[in-house]
């Protein structure tokens, strides 16, 4: 990503604030027990806030690295998610996640470029129950599938604004991975990809927090 955050060309990430995509589906749960897909959940204006935010704070090294990490407390650019989504999205997990405090304590924010991917996986168990992933700038397909069954894989198309919450056997009996490729084709309707930034928020477990004091 570039250094300088006015050479973005945001209406051509983002596009016009009043133009409707056709959406896939529906907001909601998934035929996956725990998977909540919020479709456009946050808006143009929010979208920018955040890849802004990032551009900011220079987490890619101008495009040196993929991928960044912080835990603990986290910035003030992140920490609006966490009663917004209290506020805005509330059936986003389950009730008995979305009462912890604080909700989130650690953030991964990943840079894919045009192409690239990440392995099917279930996240660490180091980390609690309950896992939202934000999707930014380009759409993708994302593929889950069951850990311990044969089963046909799920694809979940992710397009900006998205938000992907995994909770109970849809963060621990699911892995979610996204192909390499240039292009998905998922429903008759062919997506070509950009770069993509994903921001995964997660809490760690009770056990990981008192062994690393």
């Amino acid at each position: 990503m570039s250094d300088n955050e006015d050479a973005i060309d945001w209406q051509d990430l983002f596009g016009p604030s009043d133009e409707q995509e056709q959406k896939q589906g529906s907001n909601g749960e998934t035929i996956i027990p725990g998977l909540r897909l919020e479709r456009e959940a946050l808006n143009h204006e929010l979208q920018m806030l955040l890849v802004k935010a990032i551009t900011k704070a220079d987490y890619f090294c101008g495009g040196k690295l993929d991928q960044a990490m912080c835990f603990g407390s986290l910035p003030a650019h992140f920490g609006w998610i966490e009663p917004w989504i209290r506020a805005h999205h509330p059936d986003l997990l389950p009730h008995a996640i979305l009462s912890r405090r604080p909700l989130f304590d650690q953030a991964i924010i990943n840079l894919y470029q045009r192409g690239q991917g990440i392995k099917s996986h279930v996240d660490l168990m180091r980390f609690d129950d309950g896992i939202v992933i934000i999707s930014l700038l380009s759409s993708c397909v994302m593929t889950l599938k069951p850990v311990n069954a044969p089963a046909p894989v799920i694809p979940i198309l992710l397009r900006p604004g998205d938000i992907l919450a995994l909770s109970g056997p849809a963060r621990y009996d699911w892995e979610h991975g996204i192909e390499e490729r240039i292009a998905d084709e998922i429903h008759g309707e062919w997506i070509e990809r950009g770069t993509r930034i994903s921001v995964t928020l997660r809490k760690l477990a009770m056990a990981s927090t008192a062994s690393s004091q």
